[in-house]
């Protein structure tokens, strides 16, 4: 049977054939079992070593400001890439019970008072709804919405990959969560003009520094729940598809880039989520024109230098098994797109990041941005808007010297 994933938005889901994914199709989880996608792996090596002697868009200083950002991401979170459960994402307080109430010392001293607290939740679950917006936004988080738990979207088998874990055998493991209700998506805003240097140069930074960030953000969010008495599991890209839930959560649209777009950021947001039990009140989703304008804009598609974004309408048909199945959307070629990470050395490219109209900063300084986007856009449409941002000169690649000198 088809239906409708979201009543307001335009994506479908075959319930005969959709299956939840199993992680170990994502590319990612790929390098440590596909020996194609190992050996695309293996080109990266030499190719960053061959930017930085000849000075190819990344120089040795934006590598480094790359490990950099990477430093918390991998040191204390490394299983936000996969497996999850593990440093600052741990599903449980496991830190002295001087520095927080969460750790488990505490359960029983606590209990009456987290009934209780739990008990004035669930008559008023809107108030704690702000208060934990309140605190995501505090840790880091610059957008917040609350998504009801939905199993489809929660991957069927969970991997640890040995690509992350030096000396760990690639192993594939059932994943079944804790029973929660909600799942709340984090947003983390990349910085518009280190985006103008992709593909490579400081971008490779900005993104690295962004998964730190969601590993911060998410394993202190899930800490303050947990020391309220509530099942709080805080999650990267392990787990389950952020996309969805985000959509669910009110957060954006999905694109032809097959990335979430916002309608402050565009898409340059980092996506991470919380899994819990704690009485919340969900956000719904919204629909501010992404799938209107991506039909006929297609900048996406023909800036790619991997040729991986689709130019035809949303289909059925996977482009490679690291696609899900049974649903009705853009689907990218993700094997193109990883193997010009890999040739290129510019790793995460980002171009179609870079080039989206809807790639704009906003606020105060770029209130001209916003109004175009919330006024003009649904007007004009994606063809002429997309002809307006070309002749404007937005979406061409600025040099990193520009931002180190700057």
């Amino acid at each position: 049977m088809i239906v409708k994933i979201w009543e307001n938005h335009p994506w479908l889901i075959d319930t005969d054939k959709f299956k939840r994914f199993n992680q170990k199709y994502t590319m990612f989880s790929r390098t440590g079992w596909d020996k194609k996608v190992k050996e695309m792996a293996r080109k990266s090596v030499e190719s960053v070593v061959r930017n930085i002697k000849y000075g190819k868009r990344s120089s040795l200083l934006d590598y480094a400001f790359m490990s950099a950002g990477w430093w918390v991401a991998i040191k204390g979170a490394p299983f936000q890439m996969d497996y999850g459960d593990g440093g600052l994402i741990s599903w449980k307080s496991d830190i002295s019970p001087i520095f927080s109430i969460a750790s488990p010392f505490w359960n029983e001293k606590l209990s009456e008072f987290r009934k209780k607290f739990r008990e004035d939740a669930e008559k008023n679950p809107e108030k704690l709804t702000r208060v934990v917006k309140k605190v995501a936004k505090y840790f880091g988080a610059d957008l917040v919405g609350v998504a009801e738990f939905d199993e489809r979207w929660v991957y069927s088998a969970r991997v640890l990959n040995p690509r992350y874990h030096i000396g760990k055998e690639f192993i594939e493991e059932s994943l079944e969560l804790p029973e929660v209700r909600y799942c709340i998506v984090l947003a983390i805003k990349e910085d518009y003009e280190m985006q103008s240097t992709a593909d490579g140069g400081v971008s490779m930074g900005d993104i690295a520094f962004g998964y730190s960030k969601m590993a911060i953000v998410a394993g202190s969010l899930a800490e303050f729940l947990r020391a309220l008495g509530f099942t709080a599991i805080p999650s990267g890209n392990d787990l389950a598809l952020s996309i969805p839930y985000a959509i669910s959560a009110g957060l954006g649209e999905y694109s032809r880039m097959g990335l979430l777009i916002t309608k402050k950021f565009g898409p340059r947001v980092r996506l991470a989520k919380v899994f819990t039990d704690t009485p919340l009140k969900a956000d719904k989703p919204v629909r501010f024109g992404v799938y209107e304008f991506c039909l006929k804009c297609k900048k996406c598609a023909e800036k790619c230098p991997a040729k991986a974004i689709p130019f035809e309408d949303p289909s059925w048909k996977r482009k490679t098994i690291s696609n899900i199945e049974g649903i009705y959307k853009w689907h990218v070629d993700v094997e193109k797109c990883f193997e010009y990470w890999c040739k290129s050395g510019n790793l995460g490219c980002g171009v179609c990041v870079r080039v989206c109209p809807y790639n704009k900063p906003s606020g105060r300084t770029y209130f001209i941005h916003a109004f175009f986007r919330e006024y003009i856009v649904p007007i004009v449409g994606g063809k002429v808007a997309k002809i307006f941002d070309d002749l404007l000169g937005y979406g061409k690649r600025k040099s990193s010297s520009e931002w180190w000198n700057s």
